[in-house]
């Protein structure tokens, strides 16, 4: 097995429980709205450190859920977890992102990653410029999202990346990159496009599988451009998206794109697309294919699909279990399929056990799951890959 790098932001989440109509107050008086139709629920929306402070500093302490988080972050201490019980496993696996080096929230973000088996590449920032004029006592601090559930299972997500957004690409560590086998980048990577054009570049001197999750699609909405650049430059060999991530992609292909992804389904409307359809998610993955050599998409409760570049697909159904908070689902998906694949799984075992892995995470509370449910995880995924295994699927 590989040495895995991962690049993102070293987010702290802290996910809180709560009634609709207590998030709706704690919005409004973070963000001093004077009206509850003033404040936005769902989404991530980027935030001011005044305003995340105001946040964190209204959430009950014990009723809080902190740990560290990021996409990247969360998908390599999947991976790590997969592969535990694993005598055999030389899986290695390294984060790099910023952390704020004079606060006490990047200190314990390096302890936690270590702790979920993950070696620390965090480069720290310590600069006191004028841009860092809204951080507290000159501090402009590690990032942190607040992550809000309501009892619906709803997430509102505010983040306020701090450090993490003064990544530049001088800065990467090239020794760590440049021994990765494998470099998975989340899709907020692309609010950096120089940042992650250098850490491919560094990773793919090794000869390394790049691997991109698109992370939301808001993403896909901002980044269309950096996007487009990145695939164009054909240095992702496997994306990952969802079912509205895919939506979003289908809605701004180019005309060409958009003709070619309807000539193999004519059903698509691509510029007319309101909700995850199955005809939206294969445009999506055709238009995706055009680029790299194996494309996936999570579709929550439907399960998932993926298709590689040899023209072979296939779909997995997810577990029926009640979920009670999908916070890091997608994320737990990754770490599954990812595992599997470079395990040397079908398409059909990497999508059966980045369902499995899924299945387990939306029980719990956050995106931290205990020994006894990874290693139930651990378990599924040993079955499902005892099947007979495809060489087209390794590396």
């Amino acid at each position: 097995m590989p040495r895995i790098v991962g690049l993102g932001d070293p987010v702290t989440d802290v996910v809180y429980h709560a009634s609709r109509d207590a998030i709706v107050a704690l919005l409004r008086d973070a963000h001093d709205a004077h009206d509850a139709d003033e404040v936005e629920i769902g989404g991530c929306v980027p935030v001011s450190a005044r305003e995340l402070r105001a946040l964190v500093r209204a959430i009950p302490e014990r009723d809080a859920v902190v740990s560290p988080g990021g996409s990247a972050a969360n998908v390599l201490k999947g991976i790590a977890q997969c592969a535990a019980d694993d005598a055999s496993s030389t899986t290695s696996c390294v984060f790099v992102g910023t952390v704020d080096g004079r606060d006490d929230v990047g200190a314990a973000y390096g302890d936690a990653l270590r702790r979920a088996r993950v070696e620390s590449a965090l480069m720290a920032y310590e600069g006191d410029d004028a841009s860092d004029a809204e951080g507290e006592n000159g501090i402009i601090g590690s990032a942190r999202c607040v992550c809000l559930v309501d009892d619906r299972g709803q997430r509102t997500m505010r983040t306020y990346l701090g450090a993490s957004a003064k990544t530049r690409a001088d800065d990467l560590p090239s020794e760590a990159l440049r021994s990765a086998d494998v470099l998975h980048a989340e899709g907020y990577a692309l609010y950096k496009p120089d940042v992650l054009a250098r850490a491919c570049a560094l990773a793919k001197e090794n000869g390394a599988l790049v691997s991109l999750d698109l992370a939301s699609f808001e993403v896909v909405r901002h980044c269309r451009d950096a996007l487009r650049e990145t695939l164009e430059s054909g240095v992702v060999d496997v994306i990952f998206c969802n079912e509205d991530e895919a939506r979003e992609l289908v809605r701004g292909i180019d005309d060409d794109g958009c003709a070619r992804a309807q000539e193999s389904h004519p059903q698509l409307n691509g510029r007319d697309v309101e909700r995850p359809s199955e005809e939206t998610e294969l445009a999506a993955l055709a238009y995706l294919l055009r680029y790299v050599k194996l494309a996936v998409c999570s579709r929550g409760k439907r399960g998932c699909v993926a298709m590689n570049a040899e023209g072979e697909r296939s779909e997995s159904r997810a577990e029926g279990v009640e979920a009670i908070d999908t916070t890091g689902a997608g994320d737990t998906f990754t770490s599954g399929f990812l595992h599997a694949y470079l395990a040397g799984g079908s398409l059909r075992q990497c999508g059966d056990a980045g369902c499995a892995a899924g299945a387990e995470v939306v029980q719990v509370r956050g995106a931290e799951m205990d020994d006894d449910r990874w290693r139930r995880v651990r378990e599924k995924i040993a079955i499902i890959l005892g099947k007979e295994r495809s060489p087209s699927a390794t590396m």
